[in-house]
Formats: structure tokens, C-alpha cells, sequence
């Protein structure tokens, strides 16, 4: 467990991990990693905190889930695309996996959780916007725990997709002091 000045980090997961190097098929999600990608990682990450799905009713209603990507899911993109410049007729299922949240609604519901569902795409530092907008969900009330994903599939031949995923929610506060 992990605390800056004003979150904690529960759990902690990343990709790709050692001796792991394929994702779990994710049905409805095709021709991309994206999906399958941020649902592997936030789900070791939850199970690493919880065991298995869903998490206890008293910490899921009140987790948000965000999701952090600077490119977004270029994979389905270039697959529209690619059916587009041929003439063929794209898959349905295309079309709701281009939608970013689509996977965070499928992980939120196996996971039972009950707060917003957002995804943001930063120009800046990813992970930094990804913990302020986490801290700003818990400070308003919308949330008690936050489920963060930082995504991004590689940009080029070799690299690998990366991504990692942090449960947090605020830290205590010291002895003396006022939240």
C-alpha cells in the first residue's frame, strides 16, 4: 500500500507482467487489445484486492472506474477504417468496442460497482491527470474508491501494450490533522 499526500493505493497491477504474454479472450471484443487489455488489468488488480468478482457491496457501490488513454483504441479504429477503404461491411461489434467506456461498463458490472464511469485522454501527464481526477471524484462524493486504468496500445513494431491499474481512495489523515 502506497500513499501520496492524498490517496492511498490499494492495489497495484501492470502489463505486460513476466511469464504473461497473451490476454484473455473478452467476448464482445474484437480485433483490438484495448478492451481485453484494460478489463485483464483492472480484473488483477481487483482480485488481488478482493478475490473474486464482485467486490463486497459496501466498497463496489461507491467505486468509480477511469480510464486514462493518450491514443485511444487505434486498433478498432484502423479496423473501421480498413473495412471502410474496402467496401465492406464493418462488424456491429466494432462499433461498441469504438466506444472507450464500453469495457469499463463490462468490468464495472462483473465488479458491481456503482460510481461514474469515465474515460479521459490527456495531453499531459497521464497517470498524474488520472490521480487528480480520482482525488476530485472522492473529495466531491461521487466516490469512495476509484478503479484508475492507464492504457496505451503500442505505436510501433516490437513494443509492447501497456497499461496499469491502481484501486485508491483517500488517505487517512495524520494525527492532528483536518480533511
Amino acid at each position: 500500500m502506497t500513499t501520496t499526500q492524498n490517496l492511498t493505493t490499494l492495489e497495484h497491477a501492470l502489463w505486460p507482467t513476466a511469464g504473461e504474454h497473451e490476454l484473455p479472450n473478452l467476448p464482445g471484443f474484437i480485433a483490438s487489445p484495448f478492451g481485453p487489455l484494460i478489463a485483464h488489468v483492472a480484473d488483477l488488480c481487483l482480485i488481488r484486492h478482493y478475490g473474486e468478482p464482485p467486490a463486497p457491496p459496501e466498497r463496489g457501490l461507491w467505486t468509480a472506474f477511469v480510464l486514462v488513454t493518450r491514443l485511444g483504441d487505434m486498433a478498432t479504429e484502423a479496423a473501421i477504417v480498413q473495412s471502410v477503404d474496402l467496401g465492406t461491411k464493418a462488424s456491429p461489434l466494432l462499433f461498441y468496442q469504438s466506444v472507450p467506456t464500453a469495457v469499463l461498463g463490462v468490468v464495472a458490472a462483473r465488479w458491481g460497482f456503482g460510481g461514474p464511469v469515465i474515460g479521459i485522454s490527456p495531453v499531459a501527464d497521464a497517470r498524474a491527470e488520472g490521480l487528480d481526477l480520482a482525488e476530485l471524484l472522492i473529495e466531491d462524493g461521487s466516490a469512495r474508491d476509484v478503479l484508475l486504468v492507464l492504457v496505451d496500445l503500442a505505436t510501433s513494431e516490437g513494443q509492447p501494450d501497456i497499461a496499469e491499474a491502481l484501486l485508491v481512495r483517500a488517505a487517512e489523515p495524520h494525527e492532528g490533522e483536518k480533511r
